[in-house]
């Protein structure tokens, strides 16, 4: 499985490593983690867009983060393109500092395949 980072999302995870130090590294772990995953039966993933078209499932879920001790605070946007088999990292935010998702940066990147 490939992994690709959106250059607005490289921005946000520069953002925030100053702030969480371990950012890189659990967002390591977590594509280690993601082949495994069945995104039609898991609770901790919420589908935001899907299109069957495309091929290009927009998903939601929250990152664990050591640095953070176990707050679910932060929440990291990915597309799963079925097609070619690859994880494009859309946008990473913590949850207390903004309450959504960008919707526009998600249509953007839809509108862009």
């Amino acid at each position: 499985m490939n992994f690709n980072y959106l250059e607005s999302f490289l921005k946000d995870l520069k953002k925030l490593k100053k702030k969480i130090p371990s950012l890189e590294g659990d967002l390591k772990n977590f594509e280690k983690f993601i082949p495994s995953v069945d995104f039609n039966n898991n609770k901790r993933f919420v589908t935001l867009t899907n299109s069957p078209e495309k091929g290009v499932r927009v998903i939601k879920t929250r990152l664990m983060v050591r640095s953070l001790k176990g707050a679910s605070k932060t929440r990291l946007i990915f597309s799963f393109c079925v097609k070619r088999d690859s994880i494009d990292f859309i946008e990473i935010y913590l949850k207390n500092e903004r309450p959504r998702e960008n919707s526009s940066r998600i249509d953007k990147y839809i509108n862009s395949l």
